[in-house]
């Protein structure tokens, strides 16, 4: 499980992950280097950033630390078992804090550039908060597949072992959240 890496071998995303399950800090710790990034982006995409974002990365990698969540190189990518633990972590954060915050920087990459016209500006800036406020209130089974599918890039394959969902439940449940999200959009746009 190592693969090459110019004159160095380095060890793969697997390998680390299967140390981790020994408590080793070491393999922990390139764990963390090599996915801290895709990680807290995931999270801040779905509590909407804010200062509880690297706690719950922290939260996330502390997981492994304590081993409490060992990885199965035959059910899942690295990435996805991660995603998997973060999604945890932030559903019991959201238990505990009893809030929810914004998204709004995930849909920076939805809508496209802004022209240089203010009025342009302003048009995409209020799109932005409908989109916003329509994925805040989709239930929180569609929102994390549509974050993960949509955001994330994940299949829907990988997002269901995220969510311990079937790929066609992930499926129904970003199709609504689509549809969801494009009718409020519209609707608000055409009032």
């Amino acid at each position: 499980m190592r693969r090459s890496g110019g004159d160095a071998t380095v060890m793969s995303d697997e390998a680390i992950a299967l140390a981790c399950a020994s408590g080793d800090p070491a393999a922990i710790g390139e764990l963390f280097q090599r996915f801290r990034r895709p990680v807290a982006r995931y999270i801040h995409r779905l509590v909407g950033g804010g200062p509880d974002v690297e706690d719950l990365v922290q939260a996330t990698f502390m997981e492994l630390a304590r081993g409490r969540s060992n990885y199965d190189v035959d059910r899942a990518r690295v990435s996805t078992w991660l995603f998997g633990i973060a999604t945890n972590i932030v559903r019991h954060h959201r238990r505990a804090a009893g809030r929810r915050s914004s998204l709004r920087t995930a849909f920076a990459r939805l809508i496209p550039s802004p022209s240089a016209d203010p009025s342009h500006l302003a048009d995409t800036r209020r799109q932005l908060e409908r989109a916003h406020s329509a994925l805040m209130e989709l239930p929180e089974d569609q929102r994390e597949a549509f974050v993960l599918c949509e955001l994330e890039g994940l299949s829907a394959k990988d997002a269901g072992v995220v969510l311990g969902a079937t790929e066609t439940a992930v499926w129904k449940r970003v199709s609504k959240a689509r549809r969801t999200v494009r009718d409020k959009v519209s609707r608000e746009t055409s009032t």
